[in-house]
């Protein structure tokens, strides 16, 4: 069990467990151009979007309405997310409740109950505003939360804010975009991440995971970051260039990540053939990587801050916490990249 304060925003997450199967109604037109199409169906009384890339026989299952979250990527019929068994579990998230008081602009103090690990997460009042599909742009579905508007969020989080996430699958990539605005009046605290689980091929003890990150963050007995750092080489030698997983495990932070041309960090795990990659945008300079012993999976953890970032940043034990002023948009955006499926 995760029992770490991670106090973040979560827009959507892309949350999976178990391998099952779907009830699945009537399917919908494709709004399709060339090899790219997105079809719309009835699963379990929900109607999913499904963005699809005929050429590379990859294709992504989206449910706005449970949080808007990802539940399904296949390549080739296999899966690269771990797809849930059914929806029902993901219905009635419960969220952690976050307190915050304000001690003078942009600064706030937050306390939360060790338990959850997000802040919002599962919310049924995400609107679909647009979607298609052409060799351009893509297969791709824009949503939008519009926070401000629903008092039991504003409770939890009292930051009147606009969230637009833009799912893409284009190149073999699917791409997750995340647009956040302060539509209010005063400073907003920003810290977001997602939760994508995965389990390549083979036995995990042969799996390969790769961290490129120059920082590990320490942490409590809980697992809540202390605010100190060390080399990434000294928490597991060998991970920043790729090493066996074997009996070890993991369920850390990192941040410092290293860049390739295009600016983008990498962190990648691979099994027998199967191999997924993350790639993070500039403005997720922060990861956590979970593979626990009892359960076969592992999770790349996009972030925009470490855990507990609130309270850190409170302390006085972390000085990065993003923030934005009003009537300004943060944008935030990462790929996972699945080959040898």
């Amino acid at each position: 069990m995760r029992d770490r304060r991670i106090l973040l925003i979560l827009p959507l997450a892309i949350l999976t467990l178990a391998q099952g199967g779907f009830a699945v109604g009537q399917q919908a037109a494709a709004k399709k151009t060339g090899n790219y199409s997105v079809t719309k169906k009835t699963v379990e009384g929900h109607v999913t979007y499904h963005l699809r890339d005929s050429a590379r026989k990859m294709e992504v299952g989206l449910v706005p309405d449970i949080g808007n979250f990802a539940y399904e990527f296949k390549a080739n019929g296999k899966d690269v997310l771990i797809a849930p068994e059914s929806f029902q579990g993901w219905v009635f998230i419960p969220t952690g409740r976050v307190t915050f008081s304000i001690t003078g602009a942009p600064r706030c103090a937050v306390s939360c109950s060790p338990a959850p690990f997000s802040g919002s997460t599962a919310t049924t009042r995400t609107e679909v505003v647009k979607s298609g599909g052409s060799e351009a742009a893509g297969a791709f579905i824009t949503s939008r939360l519009e926070f401000y508007k629903y008092p039991d969020l504003m409770a939890n989080f009292p930051f009147a804010h606009v969230y637009e996430i833009t799912y893409r699958l284009k190149d073999g990539k699917l791409e997750c975009t995340t647009q956040v605005t302060n539509v209010g009046n005063s400073v907003m605290p920003v810290h977001f991440g997602y939760h994508p689980y995965f389990r390549p091929d083979g036995p995990r003890a042969g799996w390969t995971v790769s961290i490129g990150a120059k920082k590990h963050w320490l942490t409590e007995r809980e697992l809540i970051p202390t605010g100190e750092t060390e080399p990434t080489e000294r928490f597991l030698p060998g991970v920043t260039r790729g090493v066996k997983l074997g009996d070890a495990f993991v369920d850390a932070g990192f941040s410092d990540l290293d860049r390739d041309a295009k600016g983008l960090g990498h962190i990648w795990t691979k099994g027998q053939t199967e191999k997924i990659e993350v790639l993070y945008s500039k403005e997720y300079d922060y990861a956590v990587v979970y593979a626990p012993l009892d359960n076969t999976l592992i999770c790349l953890e996009p972030m925009t801050g470490p855990a507990n970032a609130f309270n850190l940043e409170h302390e006085g034990k972390f000085q990065g916490l993003l923030t934005l002023e009003p009537g300004k948009t943060f944008k935030a955006s990462y790929w996972i990249v699945p080959t040898g499926f």
